[in-house]
């Protein structure tokens, strides 16, 4: 019997709610590109899963202590991680 796939095409609804979305990130986040040798990423991966966070916020963590630590803390964050 063959698998039946899923239906993976984007509606109407999808893409106004994808362009509202990208439309409030857009406005309240900045993007980072950090780059990493080729098998680093998965080792990332794998503590932040460890510790329970999502990679971005594991990412965003380590940045905040370590600039605490440094005293580069510049008063209080100013978004949620």
């Amino acid at each position: 019997m063959e698998e039946k796939k899923p239906d993976t095409r984007n509606t109407g609804q999808q893409k106004a709610a994808t362009k509202a979305k990208n439309t409030f990130n857009g406005k309240n986040y900045e993007r980072l590109y950090p780059f990493v040798k080729m098998g680093e990423k998965v080792k990332i991966e794998r503590a932040a899963s460890a510790a329970g966070q999502s990679m971005n916020d594991y990412i965003v963590t380590a940045v905040y202590q370590r600039m605490e630590r440094e005293g580069q803390a510049d008063g209080e964050k100013t978004g949620e991680v």
